[in-house]
């Protein structure tokens, strides 16, 4: 798969170790991943002139069209181009998995719903765990979307029984539709 990744500016080796982490898996699985928009690939600010930016940006605008999927690490404090980004992306009919570690909760970016988004919080310790769960929950969205709108009961019901059962509210629906289509073919 060709992914696309970026993340949150943060202070200089506060989170590149798990960057780098997050990168190596997919290295690891076979997937091809476009992370030149990381500040280790940009170069100065005095080496930046307008034929590297519109140079830049016309890879970045190809890439994103040619990615099956982007994965964002949007930790707060994620800056407003990450969610610009996350929109943009979205907005091409592309999945996102938008990934946080535990307790930096990006608050504007998380508000954010689309049937093509997988919202995710991690540890250093789980984040190849969550990204083997997230790459699963993925197939599930490019095999087919179907998006439709619940009440607020049901969202909550949907929200106790997947921490319940530690499940996604996906899979829960989607096993109870199972369920039905068997007791049909009887």
């Amino acid at each position: 798969m060709k992914i696309y990744f970026n993340a949150s500016d943060t202070p200089s080796g506060t989170s590149d170790h798990v960057y780098q982490k997050i990168i190596s898996y997919l290295h690891t699985h076979h997937h091809e991943v476009y992370e030149k928009i990381l500040g280790e690939h940009i170069p100065p600010l005095s080496k930046i002139d307008q034929h590297y930016i519109h140079s830049w940006f016309k890879q970045w605008n190809t890439y994103i069209s040619e990615c099956d999927v982007a994965i964002i690490e949007g930790s707060h404090p994620s800056s407003v181009h990450i969610g610009f980004e996350i929109g943009t992306i979205l907005s091409r009919n592309k999945p996102v998995i938008l990934l946080y570690r535990k307790d930096y909760d990006p608050v504007f970016i998380h508000s954010l719903f689309s049937g093509k988004l997988i919202k995710s919080e991690y540890t250093n310790e789980s984040i190849e765990d969550v990204l083997s769960w997230c790459l699963d929950e993925l197939k599930h969205i490019i095999n087919r979307r179907f998006t439709f709108f619940v009440s607020p009961d049901i969202d909550k019901y949907l929200d106790t029984i997947s921490r319940k059962d530690d499940t996604t509210r996906s899979e829960y629906i989607r096993e109870l539709i199972e369920q039905d289509m068997q007791g049909h073919h009887q």
